[in-house]
C-alpha cells in the first residue's frame, strides 16, 4: 500500500477591507498556512491585473467577496460573518483582519475573549504568521506524531505550569526563546511574546510584570 500525504489546513485567515486599504501585499496570497479573503464594496470594479493573476493562480485558498449593494458598513458585517465562519470551522485559527477601521476593535477584543486569535493590522507591513504547512506522511497503520506551533506548545506549557509561570517579561522571553528551540533568536522569542499579548493571552504591567490569561 502507498503512504498517503495529508495537509494540514490554513492555521492563518487574512481578511482585507479592501474599501479601506487599497495596498495588498500579493506575496501572502498563497502562502502556506494562509487563507485569503478579500472583500470589496459594490462600486469597487476594477482590480489590478497582477492581483486578478495571483488570486486566480491561487484560487484553491481564496475568495473574491464583492457586495453587491451599498450601505454605512456593509462591508463590516460582511467581513464579520466570513470571520465567524472561518472561526466556526476552526476555532484554533488566527484571524488578520487588514484595516485602517477601528470599528473592528471590538470585534477583535470579543473574539480574544473567547480565547480566539484576533488582530487588526493597518497595513500588510505588520502582518505575521504562525505555523509552516508540512505535508505529514502517514503509512498505513503507523501514527505520526504533527510538529506542533510553537504558540500552540508555549500555551500548553503555560496552562500546565499555573504555579511556575515566568513572572518578570525578561524571564517570559527566556522561557520562549527556551521554547523555541536551538535555532531560536531573540527576535523570534519577542515576536512570540507579541503574538501571545495580541492573542490576549497575557499583558505587560508595571515593572514588566506579567498577567497571564490563560
Amino acid at each position: 500500500m502507498h503512504a498517503t500525504t495529508e495537509f494540514a489546513p490554513p492555521l492563518n485567515h487574512v481578511f482585507v477591507d479592501f474599501e479601506n486599504v487599497h495596498q495588498v501585499d500579493a506575496s501572502v496570497i498563497g502562502a502556506k498556512t494562509v487563507s485569503f479573503t478579500l472583500l470589496l464594496g459594490a462600486k469597487q470594479t476594477k482590480l489590478d491585473a497582477r492581483l486578478v493573476e495571483k488570486l486566480m493562480e491561487h484560487a484553491a485558498t481564496v475568495q473574491l467577496i464583492r457586495l453587491t449593494s451599498s450601505g454605512k458598513n456593509a462591508l463590516d458585517f460582511a467581513l464579520a460573518y466570513y470571520v465567524g465562519r472561518a472561526v466556526s470551522a476552526n476555532p484554533a485559527v488566527f484571524i488578520h483582519i487588514i484595516s485602517r477601521d477601528t470599528g473592528f476593535d471590538p470585534l477583535i477584543e470579543h473574539l480574544r475573549s473567547r480565547h480566539i486569535h484576533a488582530r487588526r493590522h493597518d497595513s500588510f507591513a505588520t502582518l505575521t504568521f504562525s505555523g509552516t504547512a508540512k505535508a505529514a506522511t502517514v503509512a498505513p497503520k503507523v501514527e505520526t506524531a504533527v510538529q506542533k506551533d510553537p504558540l500552540i506548545r508555549v500555551l500548553e506549557r503555560l496552562r500546565k505550569n499555573i504555579t511556575n509561570r515566568p513572572k518578570k517579561k525578561k524571564t517570559l522571553l527566556s522561557h520562549l526563546k527556551s521554547t523555541l528551540g536551538k535555532d531560536a533568536t531573540e527576535a523570534g522569542a519577542a515576536n512570540l511574546l507579541e503574538m501571545l499579548r495580541d492573542a490576549g493571552h497575557l499583558s505587560i504591567g508595571d515593572k514588566d510584570a506579567v498577567t497571564y490569561h490563560v
